[in-house]
């Protein structure tokens, strides 16, 4: 073979490599790291509480992220791409995550808002309003009183119930502006039956809630059954 026919053989090839279109070129160029722009890390006020959680989302499934602030822990995105851990110290905190050193990735988590102290304003007994049917005296009754707290704030506010010479102090998850209580059932004993002919006195029922600086007391009545 002579050397022109050589010049020709490679000729093609040469062409070739410099017509590539630019699609395959930009095939041969390495991918860029991803990243995940959307990721995000807050920490934030548990609903009805005074508790923090901090609240990771827009992560990949299945990957780790590791937390670093007052508290230090490392958990697995789930399967929505996001992850709660509830009961952390409030503070600042940095979400990392990546495969390697290389492609390591750090976000700070925006603050939580700050908390208003709980100020309760009024303390109300809202049931029960009016009495039922007639009932049994003779037997023992159930009557259960509800309330409600008003104030601003939120946070644990500790509440008192009073009826005769039973009391009971829970307390509760205040959220302003108001936020209804626990029933107070109150037992109340069965009477004598009232001698024949004679009317069925009526049975009073007295409840007093007080919470804070603020109180109110309601007397309920039982419509006794004739002969009861």
């Amino acid at each position: 073979m002579n050397r022109s026919a050589r010049f020709a053989l490679l000729t093609p090839l040469l062409v070739s490599a410099v017509a590539m279109p630019p699609t395959m070129a930009a095939h041969a160029t390495p991918a860029a790291p991803a990243t995940a722009p959307q990721a995000a890390c807050a920490l934030k006020v548990t609903p009805g509480t005074s508790d923090f959680e901090l609240e990771l989302t827009g992560f990949k499934p299945g990957q780790q992220v590791n937390v670093e602030g007052p508290e230090k822990f490392t958990r697995t995105i789930q399967a929505n791409g996001s992850f709660t851990e509830p009961d952390v110290t409030k503070g600042s905190y940095t979400a990392k995550f990546g495969k390697n050193k290389k492609n390591r990735q750090a976000i700070g988590c925006t603050k939580a808002p700050k908390i208003t102290p709980v100020r309760i304003t009024g303390a109300e007994i809202t049931s029960p309003e009016a009495s039922p049917a007639e009932v049994d005296c003779s037997i023992t009754q159930s009557v259960t009183f509800v309330g409600r707290l008003t104030g601003t704030g939120t946070g644990d506010v500790d509440y008192k119930w009073v009826s005769g010479g039973r009391s009971s102090t829970p307390s509760l998850k205040f959220t302003a502006p108001s936020t209804p209580t626990a029933g107070f059932p109150v037992k109340v004993p069965g009477r004598a039956a009232p001698p024949a002919g004679a009317a069925s006195p009526p049975v009073h029922v007295t409840a007093t809630l007080t919470a804070g600086g603020s109180q109110d007391t309601q007397v309920f009545t039982l419509k006794c059954r004739a002969g009861t």
